[in-house]
């Protein structure tokens, strides 16, 4: 291997470790994004309010159309707080499953 095919290995690992890195992030705020909403769903809940309000759908449309995977139709067929957070959590899972799918080889993500 001469030195310049060295160096253009080096680069096309640090350019590839970048974009690993890269993608990374965007998938922890993606997780993140979701998780915050799941969050203040369950604070409306512990408080007794069990109504959406109309900035929660709209945050949530938009959500809907910038994170890798849709929500799940239960989503949107919640008429309250317990049964959006339910289906936020369903979305939740699906959203690790495809930005983290390795998350199922530990042993503590088990139900069983």
């Amino acid at each position: 291997m001469t030195i310049q095919a060295a160096i253009d290995d080096m680069t096309d690992a640090e350019r590839r470790a970048a974009q690993a890195a890269q993608l990374r992030r965007i998938r922890i705020q993606h997780v993140a994004r979701l998780e915050r909403l799941v969050e203040v769903v369950e604070l409306r809940n512990l408080h007794r309010d069990r109504q959406v309000p109309p900035e929660m759908w709209r945050e949530l449309q938009e959500l809907d159309s910038s994170l890798p995977v849709r929500a799940p139709a239960a989503l949107w067929r919640a008429r309250n707080t317990a049964r959006l957070h339910d289906a936020l959590l369903d979305w939740e899972a699906e959203l690790l499953d495809e930005v983290a799918p390795h998350r199922g080889e530990y042993d503590d993500t088990r139900d069983d």
